[in-house]
């Protein structure tokens, strides 16, 4: 095939296309269950901004799924592809169940924010003494 041939389908297959900028990123949406992930984002057609909006409504049903802080987020626990599809299981701050998002939602190279410093537990009783018995 001739060079100038190669640059043709090149063009036409959108190799030559411009990059497009970084677009923002939108909400995290997170589920306990791949199911409920699965579900959510088929009703949305994958739309997270979508997704987000029906979370948003007290009327829907949630099947448990929420929008998640990108502050919350420990660390990747699990990964999983399914149907072609990929998925990442995160861990959370302050719950020790996985909440499942689409892979590549959350870029876990970037340090999560550091949690704001706030009273040590049992700091309100410097005495160290037993709470007394109610009579």
């Amino acid at each position: 095939m001739s060079p100038l041939r190669l640059l043709g389908l090149c063009l036409v297959l959108g190799f030559g296309a411009p990059v497009p900028a970084t677009a923002a990123p939108g909400p995290i949406i997170g589920c306990p269950s791949l199911v409920n992930l699965r579900m959510l984002m088929r009703q949305t057609k994958a739309d997270a901004g979508g997704a987000a909006a029906i979370l948003g409504n007290d009327q829907a049903d949630h099947l448990g799924c929420v929008v998640l802080a990108r502050e919350a987020v420990t660390a990747l626990q699990e990964h999983l592809t399914l149907s072609g599809n990929a998925y990442d299981c995160l861990t959370l701050r302050n719950t020790g169940i996985c909440h499942w998002v689409v892979a590549g939602t959350v870029d876990l190279a970037e340090p999560p924010a550091k949690p704001r410093p706030g009273p040590k537990a049992g700091s309100g009783d410097k005495s160290g003494a037993p709470e007394k018995a109610r009579r």
